[in-house]
């Protein structure tokens, strides 16, 4: 009787041990589809904040005066806020 409930718990325990490894390669396979995903955002918005400054750069050679103009404004609102 000894023998065959130690028999029981050494395969509950290699069976727990079983699950926990499944648990960690499942866990360490979706930790690397969240770093791939992360990877791929990071890139996309690299990529839209550089087509929005060269747009932005050359709205600005278009109309330089407006672009002036627009900083001075946005100047002007962040000081008055910023000193409330």
């Amino acid at each position: 009787m000894q023998k065959n409930g130690s028999a029981s718990a050494s395969h509950r325990l290699d069976s727990l041990k079983q699950s926990v490894r499944n648990l960690v390669d499942a866990g360490g396979e979706r930790a690397g589809q969240v770093k791939k995903k992360a990877i791929d955002v990071k890139d996309t918005v690299f990529e839209n904040s550089s087509e929005a400054l060269t747009r932005a750069g050359s709205l600005i050679k278009e109309h330089p005066i407006a672009a002036i103009a627009i900083a001075f404004g946005v100047g002007y609102l962040t000081v008055r806020l910023l000193r409330r």
